[in-house]
């Protein structure tokens, strides 16, 4: 098992800072509306000076050294969730605004729902008083209300906005507020709406407000709208994973956020990453839609019993689930469009072929530029083919080709055929888009040749042996490479009451269910692995730390909603740790973090996906050798590599993930002294050609942690905390120096502390 690593104990971040915010968001003032909100000064306020590094660096080495099998005390929680105040929002007309925005944009109002949980689990971390915790989360709700005066042309664009587009989606908080002043008197829920995207250092255009003048509430949500347009994929641009978000949030503390809350909302997600599962979003959404209103209004129009209406009902449920299936299993990508262009449906095979998701495709208009269609012969094309296909009322077949990132054109054959309704005419079109590469087609014979030799005899998925052999293969391809893969390990929860309730025939029938469904789920190029026992691994092949996220938590739906026959219809629940491979990383440390992952994932409550780690998608610097350049010098007659680090976070959160690093690379801590820790570690070099015992080098490591100055983060950008970290490192005994080698190795591990630190090198003054 993973878990045996003492390594890998995780402590959440608020208990290692001892950070309580009972006796500072307790406190509170008076309000223009006469609410009581809490100060931003007092929740947890504390300035770099109070953190005293040697102190922090002394614990870091108790709890890394630290061997218990005592599971981690799980953080209180309330009796009240935060689903119960959001489904209060449906006693007023917030639920009905809800509806018209979602029927005018699916996409914003599914923001605002995602947005108005973070808001509401932070605000009872807060311990806010009931009446401001509903104002901020109808707030969070509705804040982007505005949008329902936007002109579709704009909000359906598949791409970045033009200045003057901009323009005019800013005025949204006032157009929102303009909606909300005609069902409600409520001015501490306009003024946050008003105000969120005020920012804290200084007035913008139409800003009346500043720093602790704008609403508590206010700042929350300009923070937590900002993270959840950050990690959520976009047409233009991938998801950020959440290393990468909450670095640029932190960036922009003191500056466009309140430094204070950034942190705060920092501590949140690492004591509770359960506030980022999108079953609660998705099962308030259900709670939103009121089955028995739609029920009678559906009865009084068409006049069916009820029996009848059943029946239509079931069948329709049944065709629309099969057709769902045959659409995620079609190898050839499928779309379908209304009349007028819109993306309405965009299956898995279409997200293979394009790069693009169904998240970020659905709501738009499907254009030629937004997939990056050609012609044949590699040139732009007079006209889409759907756009053709929509004037012409006539099929369209055309041979093309598909530009893809960092990736040779693939070639394709497009077939659009118009649908037809025989009242309204033309109702849309569908798309199929067909991969006619000879590669696909060897891969796919290869794949048949060698499976026998690789699965494993009772799930039939990959063994362990061939896990390892390609994640080894993907490793070696991608230190230098502009591609990336994410790792997903899987284990059933409470596993061990199964066999003893059902035996290990009910066993071995959940494993293989529980195999059919990540095969389900598998896409093109993936690997699906039993890892050992109730284990399982998905390596996504292109695939960024968010969209594998987002996988493993539909993988986490389905699961839990799937009966098993063995089980007696029951059904099982399962827990995810998900990582993207980064810069400096090795077989065993990708593992090593999915495992983390893992652990935090049922340290918090098992049924849920955690995701750890910056991204190869989401590093700071695009060119990898500049990334790893160092400052090699000649010191006592041993080669050192001698350089200076600034991460955008605080000296403790960089000491939290400095523990990560040390968990995952299996490190030793040799000594602390005052604010500075020397560790010793083991590193590989990935060029080929050699056997992977040759490859490794032992290292000693020493990191003093201090403040930044201020001429040493110039053109960093942003008023956040930021911390040096200084870094000497070098072979642990004179004969572990194999001149190319050892560089090779020690620009790979330098490479893996910036990505685990966040952090960007301080280059030397001239």
């Amino acid at each position: 098992m993973f878990s045996s690593c003492p390594k890998t104990l995780i402590v959440p971040l608020i208990d290692m800072n001892n950070s309580s915010h009972s006796d500072q968001a307790t406190r509170s003032a008076k309000n223009a509306d006469g609410s009581t909100e809490p100060q931003a000064s007092k929740v947890d306020d504390r300035s770099r000076s109070d953190f005293d590094i040697s102190s922090l660096l002394n614990r870091l080495q108790v709890m890394t050294e630290a061997v218990t099998s005592d599971p981690m005390p799980r953080p209180p929680r309330s009796a009240r969730s935060g689903n119960n105040q959001l489904t209060a929002a449906r006693l007023g007309h917030a639920n009905a605004l809800f509806y018209a925005l979602r029927a005018k944009h699916a996409a914003t109002a599914a923001h605002g729902l995602r947005v108005s949980l973070y808001c509401s689990a932070w605000a009872e971390r807060l311990k806010l008083n009931q009446a401001a915790q509903t104002r901020i989360e109808i707030a969070a709700l509705l804040h982007d209300l505005g949008k329902i005066g936007i002109p579709d042309r704009i909000l359906r664009k598949p791409g970045k906005l033009t200045a003057d587009e901009q323009q005019l989606m800013a005025t949204n908080p006032e157009l929102g507020c303009e909606i909300l002043s005609g069902c409600t008197n409520d001015e501490g829920i306009l003024e946050i709406i008003r105000h969120a995207r005020s920012w804290y250092a200084g007035p913008r255009a139409n800003a009346q407000c500043c720093g602790d003048d704008i609403p508590f509430g206010a700042r929350m949500l300009a923070i937590a709208d900002a993270f959840d347009a950050m990690t959520t994929e976009q047409v233009y641009r991938p998801a950020m994973s959440l290393d990468r978000a909450l670095a640029d949030l932190i960036q922009g503390a003191n500056t466009q956020f309140d430094g204070t809350l950034v942190r705060d909302f920092h501590r949140l997600l690492e004591a509770s990453p359960e506030i980022l599962q999108g079953t609660v979003a998705q099962r308030w959404l259900l709670e939103l839609r009121p089955e028995d209103s739609a029920a009678y209004w559906t009865g009084a129009a068409s006049g069916n019993t009820p029996s009848t209406s059943a029946s239509s009902a079931t069948s329709n449920d049944r065709q629309s689930s099969f057709n769902q299936r045959l659409l995620s299993t079609l190898k050839d990508g499928v779309v379908y469009t209304d009349n007028a262009g819109t993306v309405l449906q965009w299956n898995r095979g279409m997200e293979r072929l394009s790069g693009k998701s169904a998240e970020a495709m659905v709501g738009k208009l499907f254009t030629g530029d937004a997939i990056g269609l050609l012609d044949d012969d590699d040139q732009d094309f007079p006209e889409c083919p759907m756009t053709e296909c929509l004037r012409t009322t006539h099929p369209v077949h055309r041979k093309m080709r598909m530009e893809r990132d960092n990736q040779e054109n693939v070639v394709i054959h497009v077939d659009v055929t118009p649908v037809m309704n025989n009242e309204a005419g033309l109702s849309g079109t569908l798309i199929v888009v067909r991969d006619q590469s000879d590669q696909v087609q060897l891969e796919e014979r290869l794949h048949l040749l060698h499976e026998e030799n690789r699965i494993d005899p009772l799930t039939r998925v990959s063994n362990r042996g061939h896990f390892d052999r390609r994640l080894e293969e993907l490793v070696s391809m991608n230190v230098d490479g502009e591609s990336t893969f994410s790792l997903i390990i899987c284990d059933l929860d409470h596993f061990k009451s199964v066999n003893d309730r059902f035996g290990h025939p009910g066993g071995d029938a959940a494993l293989i269910e529980f195999a059919d469904l990540l095969r389900q789920h598998r896409q093109e190029g993936d690997l699906v692995a039993r890892y050992g026992g109730e284990e399982f691994l998905l390596l996504a092949i292109d695939c960024d730390n968010a969209s594998a996220a987002r996988r493993a938590e539909q993988i986490r739906q389905s699961l839990e909603a799937l009966p098993i026959t063995a089980l007696e219809q029951e059904s099982l629940t399962a827990s995810f740790g998900v990582t993207e491979f980064q810069s400096g990383d090795s077989p065993e440390t990708i593992v090593a973090r999915a495992d983390r992952a893992l652990i935090k994932a049922k340290d918090n409550g098992r049924n849920r996906v955690v995701q750890l780690g910056l991204g190869k998608m989401s590093e700071f610097n695009g060119n990898p050798d500049e990334e790893r350049r160092g400052f090699f010098t000649k010191t006592s007659g041993s080669d050192k590599l001698i350089v200076d680090l600034v991460t955008p976070v605080p000296a403790d959160m960089t000491i939290e993930k400095l523990r990560g690093f040390i968990a995952d690379h299996h490190a030793d801590i040799i000594d602390v002294a005052e604010s500075q820790v020397t560790l010793a570690v083991q590193a590989s070099k990935y060029s080929g050609g050699r056997r992977k015992v040759d490859q490794r080098i032992n290292f000693q490591i020493r990191m003093t942690l201090s403040e930044a100055h201020l001429d040493e983060v110039k053109g960093l950008g942003g008023r956040c905390e930021y911390t040096k970290v200084h870094v000497e490192l070098g072979p642990k005994r004179g004969r572990d120096r194999r001149k190319r080698d050892y560089q090779l190795a020690a620009n790979y591990l330098l490479a893996s502390i910036k990505c685990y630190l966040m952090a960007d090198t301080i280059e030397p003054s001239e």
